[in-house]
C-alpha cells in the first residue's frame, strides 16, 4: 500500500484557513523560511503529492519543489466532475500531473483535461472518484509514498477510508474567529462519523515560531 502523510496548516482555533473562502496560502504570510524549505523537502521526499480540486480553485497552487532541494512529486488531482479551471498553473507547466475523475465527467471536460501537456486523465469511480482504487493504480505504477495537501473534504475521505498512516501540523499561531472557515475535517461528509483511530505523536519541534506536530497511525476500534 502507498504511505501516505497529510501536510496541514491549521490555526490555534483550528482553521485550515483565515475565512470561508480565503486561500490557504494567506496562513504562509505568518512563518520564515526555515519553515518553508523543511516542507519543501517534505514535498522532495515523497513520490506523489496531491490536494482535491477545490484547492485548485481556491489556491491554485503548482505542488512544486522550489525551496529545497529534490525532484518534483508527481501531482495527483482528484476531481470527480473534471471541472479543473483550465488556467491552472499545475495545468500548464508542463509537469507530470494526474486528474483522476469519474466515470460519469462530461466528456468536453475531461478532453479539456486531457490536451494538457504532461496531463493524464484516469476515470476511476462512477460517480465520484475511487480513492481506495486510485491508490492502487498508483501503487501498480511505482507510487510508495504521497504527501497530502488537500483541503477538508479530501482529507475527511482519506481518514474515513483508513488511507492515511502518518499527520504532519503545522500550528499557526492565530485566531480566525470564523466559524465558517474550513475545519480539519469537513462537516458535511455523508456517512456520520467513521471508526475512532488513535494516533502516536512521533516529533514535536517548531520552525519560525510555528510548532509542528508529526503523528503516527495507532488505529483502535470504537
Amino acid at each position: 500500500m502507498i504511505e501516505i502523510t497529510t501536510l496541514s496548516e491549521l490555526t490555534i482555533d483550528g482553521k485550515l484557513s483565515l475565512g470561508p473562502e480565503a486561500s490557504s496560502k494567506g496562513l504562509f504570510d505568518f512563518y520564515g523560511d526555515d519553515l518553508r524549505t523543511w516542507f519543501h523537502a517534505q514535498r522532495a521526499s515523497n513520490d506523489a503529492i496531491m490536494v482535491g480540486s477545490g484547492t485548485v480553485v481556491a489556491d491554485d497552487p503548482e505542488l512544486t519543489v522550489r525551496h529545497a532541494s529534490g525532484p518534483n512529486p508527481l501531482r495527483v488531482i482528484p476531481s470527480s466532475s473534471a471541472k479543473l479551471p483550465l488556467d491552472a498553473k499545475l495545468l500548464n507547466d508542463g509537469l507530470p500531473t494526474i486528474v483522476a475523475v469519474s466515470r460519469t465527467a462530461e466528456h468536453a471536460d475531461v478532453a479539456a483535461l486531457a490536451a494538457k501537456r504532461n496531463v493524464e486523465v484516469l476515470a476511476c469511480g462512477e460517480r465520484s472518484v475511487d480513492l481506495a482504487a486510485l491508490m492502487d493504480i498508483l501503487e501498480g505504477r511505482g507510487v510508495k509514498t504521497m504527501i497530502v495537501e488537500g483541503g477538508s473534504r479530501l482529507l475527511h475521505s482519506l481518514h474515513q477510508l483508513g488511507l492515511v498512516n502518518r499527520i504532519i501540523i503545522k500550528h499557526i499561531p492565530v485566531i480566525t474567529g470564523s466559524t465558517q472557515a474550513p475545519s480539519y475535517m469537513y462537516p458535511n461528509e455523508p456517512g456520520g462519523a467513521f471508526d475512532l483511530t488513535r494516533w502516536r505523536l512521533v516529533d514535536c519541534f517548531s520552525k519560525s515560531g510555528v510548532a509542528v506536530t508529526i503523528y503516527e497511525s495507532r488505529t483502535v476500534r470504537a
